[in-house]
């Protein structure tokens, strides 16, 4: 492909295959695989949701019982917080927090770093209680966990009814189908 003003060739790598291309992407269906579970990317990844994880039930069927990711992988995406040494993600686009809110099922913020180690956080239970005075929300202070099938399957089991932290998710209606 050539520009039309200048005929120079346009490099045809464009945002969508690099954002499929990512490892974050790659190891994100892999690990839900892992656990058994189902996981779809989203091709028009842009409003600050990439994909989802539909839990099964018992018989091995979606349930209906999901929620969603956002994507992140590199190093840039946590920055170390001077004085208590705390790792903050900040919201480049401040729409991205009132979308989160909003959505049905909790958001997921996953986040691959260049050595590998794939972390994810409930940024939608973190911003409702942030913001819950009113207060806008700019950054996240990121306390995630291990991303593996092991959370992936312990939030499955949780949504059958097992786990102490199934009160709390139901509260913010993470188990609503």
């Amino acid at each position: 492909m050539f520009c039309p003003d200048c005929g120079k060739p346009i490099l045809l790598r464009d945002v969508i295959e690099e954002k499929f291309d990512s490892p974050a992407v790659h190891h994100t269906g892999f690990i839900v695989a892992e656990a058994g579970q189902i996981y779809r990317g989203y091709t028009n990844s842009d409003h600050g949701i990439d994909g989802e994880i539909e839990f099964k039930d018992d018989q091995g069927r979606a349930s209906g019982k999901r929620l969603y990711v956002q994507l992140k992988s590199g190093d840039s995406y946590l920055k170390k917080r001077q004085g208590d040494g705390a790792e903050v993600f900040q919201i480049k686009n401040p729409h991205w927090a009132d979308y989160w809110q909003q959505q049905a099922y909790p958001v997921m913020l996953v986040i691959r770093r260049s050595d590998g180690e794939i972390r994810w956080m409930d940024v939608s239970a973190y911003l409702k209680r942030e913001s819950g005075s009113g207060k806008t929300v700019r950054q996240i202070v990121f306390e995630g966990e291990r991303f593996e099938a092991v959370s992936v399957q312990n939030l499955a089991e949780e949504g059958a009814g097992a786990g102490p932290a199934v009160e709390t998710r139901q509260t913010l209606g993470f188990f609503a189908a």
